[in-house]
């Protein structure tokens, strides 16, 4: 009867243990956009896609939704989303475009394919490839249907 006890008990710690490795992986975003706040009107929101569809926005001022907001993307609208990085090259531009000026707002932008991944951080003078995926990201967070948190 111990023995029974024992070998269960095991069994689901085993599991649970399990289940929390796989959680953990699905909470590391596979995109994240972020666009912080200027001295003037500059939208400011975080937004986060997760490898298993789920995605997170945070409006946080000069933005239409401003708050915490969830929705679930399809696989289709996964993959236009991963197309749009793959087809930018994302992977060929450098980490940090800057310059010695002021009061401009900066876009973080991240993603992960699974096999490589990379965080640029865009203040300033981003070639035009990057601003153009950059506006694609934005217009995809527009698109989509959000709840309220």
């Amino acid at each position: 009867m111990i023995a029974r006890l024992f070998i269960i008990s095991g069994i689901v710690l085993f599991i649970s243990c399990k289940s929390t490795k796989q959680s953990d992986s699905e909470k590391f975003p596979m995109v994240m956009m972020e666009r912080t706040a200027c001295m003037g009107s500059c939208p400011a929101c975080v937004f986060n896609v997760y490898p298993d569809g789920s995605a997170t926005y945070e409006g946080k001022s000069d933005v239409a939704l401003i708050g915490n907001y969830a929705t679930t993307l399809s696989t289709e609208q996964l993959d236009i989303l991963k197309n749009s990085f793959e087809e930018a090259d994302f992977f060929k531009f450098a980490n940090v475009y800057s310059a010695n000026v002021t009061d401009l707002p900066t876009t973080f932008i991240y993603y992960n394919n699974g096999k490589e991944s990379l965080k640029i951080t865009d203040y300033y003078g981003a070639p035009e490839p990057l601003k153009g995926l950059e506006a694609k990201v934005v217009s995809f967070i527009e698109a989509l249907s959000w709840e309220k948190q």
